[in-house]
């Protein structure tokens, strides 16, 4: 495991990326991640781990917390079906009420307007 951390860090200086604000590949994320994931299982904790790899343990925990909630969500479609309905005690004739995805709510839209949000989105 030594070995592999020591080739990480090589890998990351040879890219330039020392210090704060160091941008690192998908790969180098995906490879620190599974590195701590299998000091975890020795018994290791995420400080050392983040000392052997050279990094920060507030950047590796983001990081895992980052691939654990992609491994974990579905792929979300660009384009979501909502339901439009007519709304109750909007004072505007022909007002609607439109709700999205994640609580999304936009109050008084006329039927053309929503027609024409519509089609902004295809």
């Amino acid at each position: 495991m030594k070995e592999r951390a020591e080739k990480f860090r090589q890998q990351v200086l040879e890219r330039g990326g020392v210090g704060p604000r160091a941008r690192y590949t998908r790969e180098q994320r995906q490879e620190a991640v599974a590195y701590v994931r299998e000091r975890q299982q020795q018994g290791a904790g995420i400080e050392e781990s983040a000392k052997e790899l050279g990094m920060s343990s507030w950047t590796l925990s983001r990081w895992g917390s980052a691939a654990r909630r992609a491994q974990q969500e579905p792929e979300r479609a660009a384009l979501v079906p909502v339901e439009v309905k007519p709304a109750r005690g909007v004072a505007q004739a022909g007002a609607l009420v439109v709700h999205g995805p994640g609580g999304v709510r936009v109050e008084g839209v006329s039927v053309e307007d929503a027609v024409a949000l519509l089609r902004g989105l295809v």
